[in-house]
């Protein structure tokens, strides 16, 4: 324990003294890595079933992927809101909140668990149906999601474990296990989708077993006193004074999973009423082709987390503010070579997941002006975690709402009656260029009053 002590010690001396672009390449690489294994399991889950199992179950996945994105949001809720609270509680040495945080997350994952299984497995067909989902569509679509529910324990638990970890600083640890997690799961769908010849539900088994493992791996290092805070389980119980700021940081993570789903629940439905069962395959291919793309935003906002966390703490905005600006370049900077590499090799790309498929003009722009605003969105992402790292939590889930709900769902059910199904294409890049005015003014406003303390304090001193 002495020597993990002694590593987070150093760990935050360096997030708290280290030249910025230092940071950058050491922190952010493996927190790309490690971000990367729900995008890369979601991308994979949907390589294998179109490889395999064709259109149609590609078409029932689809369908049953905006509802695995609620796992994701209670995941988000409860490790964003204690990543962060355990970040700020590394930089002010409160060891009372430390030693309560893993407790509290634990119970908060175990109710989370529960809750999704429960109403997933029970309403797996009625929510396939609401959203769109008809004959043998719905039927694959149902049956993979019942599946998959039933991991959503091991599912939170595993990634808001993951999340803890790299709120340490401890990014090369959290990536060593999402990439173990990962590649099993990698290795698991062909072997029980193609080999084993257990269809779609072979790909939720794959998933769920990977989660476990995640999930293992994260119990042993915590229990093997690998990390770098003490935790006393006589504190495992409601602790009102944790759950609350965990809750209150965390639902703005939550809200931005939550509005993501509602969002793909208007896309989806839209597609099924100007479109048809190719058009849903379409769009969930692309949909797992934006989230592949979204890994550095996710990834540089990830590893700037703690940084923020704990530089804030210190009370160092300054720091922190430069913290944003480094890794804010090096994260638009990587999406942008993205985009232009996805823009020039659509086929190749959209081939992956629908091999054997002709794609029409049409199809061919939708992806390209779908794909278009990435940059945008990852400078969004990128704000959220700052205001969330900072306990402004409000201001991210009013940006979450505005982003995904107010600016997207009129649009996105406007825009068809005259474009028809490029219309739901077009729609993220109005939304985003909206958003992205407004995230700019918001940024300007919070630097503009750090200053103004850095200059008041440098006044006292001098």
């Amino acid at each position: 324990m002495a020597k993990s002590n002694n590593q987070s010690i150093a760990i935050k001396d360096e997030i708290r003294s280290a030249p910025m672009w230092e940071l950058v390449w050491k922190l952010t690489p493996v927190a790309v890595i490690a971000m990367s294994i729900n995008s890369i399991n979601t991308f994979v889950d949907a390589l294998f079933i179109g490889q395999f199992l064709g259109e149609t179950a590609l078409a029932g996945v689809s369908l049953a992927f905006p509802l695995s994105l609620l796992t994701n949001a209670f995941a988000a809720m409860i490790g964003v809101g204690g990543s962060s609270l355990l970040s700020i509680a590394l930089g002010s040495n409160d060891t009372i909140t430390q030693k309560k945080i893993f407790n509290v997350i634990t119970i908060l994952s175990l109710l989370a668990g529960a809750a999704l299984t429960c109403v997933g497995w029970y309403f797996a067909e009625d929510l396939i149906s609401a959203i769109g989902g008809k004959g043998e569509v719905l039927a694959q679509g149902a049956h993979y999601y019942r599946i998959l529910i039933l991991g959503a324990f091991f599912q939170v638990f595993a990634v808001v474990m993951n999340f803890l970890i790299r709120a340490e600083g401890k990014l090369k640890t959290a990536m060593s296990m999402s990439m173990a997690s990962m590649l099993l799961n990698m290795i698991l769908n062909p072997f029980f989708i193609g080999y084993l010849d257990m269809g779609i539900g072979g790909a939720s088994l794959a998933t769920i077993i990977s989660m476990f493992f995640l999930l293992v791996m994260g119990l042993i290092y915590y229990f093997k006193g690998h990390s770098s805070y003490p935790i006393d389980h006589k504190y495992f119980k409601i602790e009102p004074e944790i759950i609350k700021p965990i809750l209150g940081v965390g639902l703005s993570a939550m809200m931005l999973n939550v509005m993501f789903l509602v969002q793909n629940i208007v896309v989806f439905k839209q597609i099924s009423i100007y479109g048809d069962d190719w058009d849903i395959a379409f769009m969930g291919a692309c949909y797992r082709i934006l989230l592949l793309m979204l890994i550095p935003g996710f990834g540089f906002s990830t590893a700037v987390q703690p940084v923020i966390g704990i530089n804030y703490g210190a009370g160092d905005y300054q720091r922190v503010k430069r913290a944003f600006f480094v890794f804010g370049y090096g994260c638009i900077g990587i999406t942008s070579f993205l985009l232009i590499l996805f823009e020039i090799f659509p086929v190749s790309i959209l081939s992956l997941l629908l091999p054997n498929s002709t794609f029409e003009a049409s199809d061919i722009f939708n992806f390209r002006i779908m794909m278009a605003p990435i940059f945008m969105s990852s400078l969004f992402v990128m704000a959220i975690i700052m205001y969330q790292s900072i306990g402004k939590a409000k201001i991210s889930g009013i940006m979450t709402v505005l982003r995904e709900i107010v600016f997207f769902i009129p649009v996105v059910i406007l825009l068809p009656r005259w474009l028809g199904i490029t219309g739901i294409y077009v729609a993220p890049l109005v939304q985003n260029l909206t958003v992205l005015f407004i995230i700019l003014y918001l940024l300007r406003s919070q630097f503009k009053e750090w200053d103004m303390k850095f200059e008041k304090e440098d006044k006292e001193v001098n």
